[in-house]
């Protein structure tokens, strides 16, 4: 819905010099998708690394927020270790751990269903929880021969949808049965991209769809904890210990997550083309609430307007 109240996003390198320096006095942390953003598949995009230097040199802190639970904390370690960084652990967010942050806190207790990918299973079992998962194999072709599989009448209180390559039918049913057949059974999304991008121009569905097919189906609403959900954004807060929202910054190369979830959360925003987003797409934003703070061609440009500005760090406010 376009609005005359939402300015149009602002690009980075275009800011004049006194704006620059507000732009970078105005937040602490940075918080960034990687897919996209800092590296193509598994390549690193150029200047990247050396933008995630200069921002910690001035003491900004750098947490890595991916929708992406498929890979493992070593592949992004190593994925940053390509770009001159180290990382702990705590500062790779993708939704498999902000899962079980969130069960932890509400101290979830009892089975859960989950739609996962193998490395998003391995977390929660490792983690002390009880899983149900499948079914994997080949389905006989008639309701009536998999309803024992679809409807086992196991005691589950939480059903976990994220990416899975292996999603069939009858796991959608299984899940909604769980939700239909027990009212304090929670439903939780991790992953909900709509479309997930496989190469320039070419974007496939994403588990999104599969969630909203869940929560039209029972009537409950998913407790989202990837991007761009409510719940990640207050764990992120207080994870962090983030006093004031618009001292963050997120940076992500898609509207409909990234932008989103830094808008829903509160944070200032950044849009970078180097992933799922063109330049034409931004200029359709000017006008719209969902329109990014900023947007520029790179996250590397981050260092180009430091460098701009020649900041002394004693003169960030």
């Amino acid at each position: 819905m376009f609005s005359n109240d939402f300015p149009a996003p602002k690009r980075l390198l275009d800011l004049n010099e006194e704006d620059k320096l507000r732009f970078i006095s105005s937040f602490d942390y940075v918080f960034t998708d990687c897919d996209g953003v800092l590296w193509n598949r598994y390549e690193p995009i150029e200047g990247v690394g050396a933008a995630i230097g200069t921002l910690k040199s001035l003491d900004k802190h750098v947490v890595y927020v991916s929708n992406n639970s498929i890979r493992t904390f070593e592949n992004y370690r190593k994925q940053l270790q390509k770009m001159g960084h180290d990382v702990d652990e705590v500062d790779i967010i993708q939704p498999v751990t902000s899962v079980i942050k969130y069960l932890k806190s509400v101290n979830f207790e009892g089975l859960i269903y989950a739609i996962c990918a193998e490395q998003f299973l391995i977390g929660l079992t490792e983690a002390g929880f009880e899983v149900v998962r499948g079914p994997n194999e080949v389905q006989p072709e008639s309701l009536s021969l998999i309803i024992p599989t679809i409807f086992d009448r196991k005691l589950v209180k939480a059903v976990v949808i994220d990416y899975d390559y292996n999603f069939n039918y009858p796991k959608l049913m299984r899940a909604e049965l769980y939700l239909k057949s027990d009212p304090e059974c929670i439903l939780i999304a991790g992953g909900t991209d709509h479309w997930t991008p496989i190469r320039q121009k070419v974007n496939v569905i994403g588990p999104g769809h599969f969630v909203d097919i869940l929560e039209k189906a029972t009537g409950r609403k998913a407790i989202g904890l990837g991007k761009p959900g409510l719940q990640l954004g207050v764990q992120l807060m207080e994870q962090y210990g983030v006093q004031d929202s618009q001292r963050v910054l997120f940076v992500g190369d898609t509207i409909a997550q990234d932008v989103a979830f830094g808008k829903v959360a509160g944070f200032q925003t950044l849009l970078v083309l180097t992933g799922g987003t063109k330049m034409s797409d931004v200029m359709k934003l000017s006008g719209r609430d969902i329109a990014p703070d900023y947007y520029t061609e790179s996250f590397a440009d981050l260092r180009k307007v430091i460098n701009d500005v020649q900041i002394d760090k004693n003169k960030i406010l």
